[in-house]
């Protein structure tokens, strides 16, 4: 490779970190730094676990959609409340229970189940007791390990 070759390589990648440094950090600082990403609710987040009328139709959702994802030979009894359920805010929520799960008329078993369901209409929240208002998000696995 010539010297010339060189030199411009080596100028050229001093130019891009200087462009970089000195323009694109400064302009992608300012973008995070704004409202663009920011989802205006009513509906605030907690890190710790609570009660509320959209937790407990969040828990009732996710027992429904439960019992829908379980074949006829499963039969499941549902706890009446969450053991813990958290809003993670516009109107997302996380809940865990505990139901009682047996296969084909064998002794039930107590299992664990995550749910991550959302509400879709906003702060709208008067469609909230509606199932096709919400969506499931993911749900971990019941089943009684046969």
């Amino acid at each position: 490779m010539s010297k010339t070759k060189v030199f411009l390589l080596i100028a050229g990648v001093i130019g891009l970190v200087v462009m970089q440094r000195e323009w694109m950090i400064p302009v992608a600082k300012d973008v995070a730094k704004s409202d663009l990403f920011l989802i205006q609710s009513n509906d605030q987040g907690s890190n710790m676990s609570q009660s509320s009328p959209m937790t407990e139709l969040a828990f009732q959702h996710c027992n429904k959609h439960l019992k829908a994802d379980l074949d006829e030979k499963t039969t499941v009894t549902l706890p009446a409340k969450p053991l813990n359920a958290w809003s993670l805010g516009n109107y997302e929520y996380v809940v865990s229970a505990e139901a009682d799960v047996s296969h084909e008329g064998a002794a039930s078993k107590k299992h664990k189940y995550v749910c991550r369901i959302s509400y879709n209409n906003g702060d709208d929240t008067s469609g909230a007791p509606e199932f096709d208002n919400w969506s499931l998000v993911g749900m971990s696995k019941v089943d009684d390990g046969h």
